[in-house]
């Protein structure tokens, strides 16, 4: 039986580092074999828009040399990009070597079994909030779209409330692909965009670290008073007892 690895990503582990302890507790509250490593390598993501393809290969092939150094067997990310690109790209480069079963946090906590483990029960007044679905889970090899739906729906007394723009059809945050280094304007307005959407939901979950920064950043620029959660910051209020709507 081979190792299961908590892939933490570079954004998390070095900016959200409290977001990684609430995923690290949630994860091994469910399964205790888990285990993060400290030198786990970037997946490469970014370096897919500017490396050549030979030098993008060497990458994919050393980080893959590393999970079989480590008998990595299973993987679960909190990172969406992470999650992505190792799902959709490492296949395409290693063919049949590839051999670490990959999945989001998400798709974790929502197997019936896990949920069923978690257990997680809000008992407040009735809460409603909005849930912003990513690019990198909705267009992932694999979309992960009704799993965090699935989870909510198992607190009790949370609900969604459905954006227009929302599932397959959601809008892009605008902090992807150098979107917001060269044409800022247009990444805030798709941020502004998803904030007029919200309308009646209490605050606004995701579970990008890449879109909760360009979420926060346009928030305190406009001074937008509803909360921007990170999913596992508001799983571990609720588990904890507080507001998961306190930041």
């Amino acid at each position: 039986m081979g190792r299961k690895l908590i892939y933490l990503g570079c954004l998390s582990s070095t900016r959200y580092t409290d977001t990684c302890e609430n995923a690290i507790e949630l994860i091994k509250s469910v399964d205790n074999e888990y285990e993060v490593l400290e030198e786990a390598p970037c997946c490469g993501a970014l370096a897919y828009h500017i490396t050549q393809p030979e030098k993008l290969k060497e990458h994919v092939e050393y980080v893959n040399d590393w999970f079989q150094e480590n008998d990595i067997e299973k993987l679960t990310t909190i990172c969406a990009g992470c999650y992505q690109y190792l799902t959709k790209y490492y296949p395409q480069f290693l063919s049949d070597n590839f051999k670490v079963e990959v999945k989001h946090l998400l798709q974790f906590l929502a197997e019936p079994e896990n949920l069923e483990k978690l257990n997680l029960k809000y008992d407040g007044k009735k809460l409603r909030v909005c849930y912003h679905d990513a690019c990198h889970l909705r267009n992932a090899v694999i979309p992960i779209i009704e799993e965090p739906r699935q989870i909510l729906e198992s607190l009790g007394k949370v609900e969604v409330f459905e954006m227009e723009n929302n599932k397959l059809n959601s809008i892009c945050c605008g902090a992807g692909g150098g979107v917001y280094s060269i044409f800022k304007e247009n990444s805030d307005y798709n941020t502004n965009t998803i904030f007029d959407q919200m309308r009646r939901g209490k605050a606004l979950l995701t579970a990008c670290p890449f879109c909760y920064t360009a979420f926060k950043r346009v928030a305190n620029e406009n001074n937008l008073k509803k909360p921007i959660i990170k999913f596992e910051d508001f799983l571990m209020k609720i588990k904890n007892g507080v507001d998961p709507l306190d930041e």
